[in-house]
């Protein structure tokens, strides 16, 4: 049995099934590695404090080659209020900062351990690390008590200069948690989500040497439900003042920061969940992100980021910055093999890219974010009032008194940002694929004439009959390169020829616009680009937004997996 090669018996075990790996298990030492190799058994992993004994000495050796994933949770103090007196002030604030910066490096000094004992052999692992935005315990005593339950505040690392640096961390990605899997539930306490200040994903990538991908699926939390009640959005609204100064953190970070070579792929989608950014009420004015710099400090960041990269894919509020550098020019991305970006309907500036079919909204602008725009740090007497509302009235969340009519594009706004991407995407040498779509809700105020059936009403050359679910409709434009596998076409067949959908239902580009967007692919392809204009499906109406989420070559879900047998 010892003389069967390595390689024949990975082959072997590639095709056992898992009850039959264990029967190989004794049969030698290369068996031994191959089973629990192909067995999955060590392919993840839900590390905390409890359980990291066990992890150390799990993968303190040759397992550590096996493990793909590993998951943390990050849980913040429990809290207690006294009723009225319901929002954080300073000391919980900086406590919160205390505990996130505690959890970390608990987290990268019990990986440290690992590696160390794995020895050179074993080293360096191939791991995506999953870290959940933090969550925190908060009780159900006084169940009206709203702002605890929508914290504004960031919560910051700190120190994290003084964290070590970790070889086997191949993928980074941030997600928002819902409930840890070895957590028991409390019915005296809820889970309440805390916003992770930006800059912490820049912190953490630095520190890992062999990164290959980074990403996360935050910011939904961001966005305001659709309240019916004034005591209702003011209770649970994110201040505009902490928004604004996470993005402007990350961009300071990237600055200096150190991202390592090995970086290939990003997808960092700051509206996740959909639906939660999508369904805003399109009257409210928004802030201004980018005053007082002459342009978005955050778009521009992640312009730099993009250089050495080769997959690019977005989920962001973001201006024409994120496709141009600060001088105006174009800057090359000569790696560049995919960009996909969705952008919210709201402009940085808090202008809006989008109108109504009759031109509603149009000339909607930003508010100013102000030191009025941080939450306050104890109990007002505004507070109490909004407070005494809500426990006379309730919340009364109301999902169809709305005003969701912005489907139609503004070219005032939105005409910079897509000559940004198209000149940008046309001096991409590797391009594969591109894509530039908005995620747009129709749904008019409820009572108005946009309830009857008049064929005549302007929104009914902009929506498909097919759809029946206006909440989530897309706006945006696809481009492949020629040989790429089209995945539109029914049987996925490489495409001929470069070919370039436009899925804006009436809206046409202006012919200088027009002609920018053709060049892409220009320098390889020539000039036998292949435009669609009217979808089998959807006619000439918007499409769904699983449209684009479809088609595109690497789905989000899956960017940041290493294969097994990387």
């Amino acid at each position: 049995m010892d003389k069967i090669p390595p390689e024949l018996i990975d082959r072997i075990s590639s095709y056992l099934e898992h009850d039959d790996l264990k029967s190989t298990l004794l049969l030698s030492k290369s068996f031994h590695f191959s089973a629990e190799r192909y067995s999955r058994a060590f392919y993840r992993f839900a590390l905390h404090e409890g359980n990291a004994n066990k992890f150390v000495n799990t993968f303190s050796g040759h397992r550590l080659s096996y493990l793909r994933e590993l998951e943390f949770w990050i849980r913040l103090p429990r809290i207690e209020y006294r009723y009225p007196e319901g929002r954080d002030n300073a000391d919980q604030l900086r406590e919160n900062d205390r505990s996130l910066t505690q959890q970390i490096t608990f987290l990268f000094d019990t990986i440290k351990t690992v590696e160390q004992r794995a020895g050179e052999q074993n080293n360096p692992g191939k791991i995506l690390l999953k870290l959940y935005a933090p969550l925190r315990w908060v009780s159900n005593k006084y169940p009206t008590l709203a702002y605890h339950r929508q914290l504004s505040w960031r919560v910051y690392l700190l120190e994290a200069e003084r964290l070590p640096t970790l070889g086997s961390i191949r993928a980074l990605e941030i997600r928002r948690g819902v409930q840890a899997p070895f957590e028991a539930r409390d019915a005296d306490y809820r889970l309440a989500t805390v916003k992770l200040d930006y800059r912490v994903m820049v912190d953490l990538a630095v520190k890992f040497p062999n990164l290959e991908y980074l990403g996360c699926r935050i910011g939904g939390d961001e966005w305001q439900p659709k309240w019916e009640t004034k005591a209702a959005r003011y209770l649970t609204r994110d201040w505009a003042g902490p928004r604004r100064d996470t993005r402007r953190d990350f961009a300071e970070a990237l600055k200096s920061a150190r991202l390592p070579n090995s970086l290939r792929r990003i997808c960092l989608d700051f509206l996740h969940r959909l639906d939660e950014v999508t369904g805003v009420d399109h009257l409210n004015a928004q802030p201004n992100l980018v005053m007082p710099a002459p342009n978005d400090p955050f778009s521009i960041s992640l312009h730099h980021l993009s250089h050495q990269l080769r997959r690019i894919h977005l989920r962001v509020v973001a201006d024409k910055s994120l496709f141009w550098s600060e001088t105006g020019g174009i800057t090359s991305w000569p790696n560049l093999e995919s960009l996909v970006v969705m952008f919210h309907m709201v402009s940085p500036s808090g202008k809006w890219y989008f109108q109504g079919p009759n031109g509603e909204g149009r000339n909607m602008v930003g508010f100013e974010v102000t030191d009025a725009s941080y939450p306050p740090l104890e109990e007002s007497e505004y507070d109490e009032e909004m407070q005494q509302n809500i426990d006379g009235h309730g919340h009364r969340k109301n999902d169809t008194i709305s005003s969701q009519f912005r489907i139609v594009p503004n070219n005032d706004t939105l005409r910079p940002f897509l000559v940004g991407f198209a000149s940008a995407t046309a001096h991409m040498r590797l391009l594969k694929e591109a894509a530039l779509w908005c995620s747009l809700a129709w749904e008019p105020e409820y009572g108005s004439d946009h309830d009857s059936d008049d064929d005549d009403h302007a929104e009914n050359e902009w929506l498909s009959e097919i759809t029946r679910d206006y909440g989530s409709l897309a706006w945006g434009i696809y481009y492949l390169a020629s040989g790429e596998r089209d995945f539109t076409h029914p049987e996925r067949l490489p495409s001929e020829v470069p070919q370039l959908w436009w899925r804006v239902s009436k809206w046409r580009p202006d012919p200088e616009l027009h002609e920018l967007f053709q060049q892409i692919g220009r320098q390889l392809w020539g000039g036998s680009l292949k435009e669609h204009w009217i979808d089998d499906t959807y006619g000439e109406g918007l499409v769904n937004w699983h449209y684009f989420e479809s088609f595109i070559q690497d789905e989000i879900e899956f960017m940041g997996q290493i294969s097994e047998l990387n």
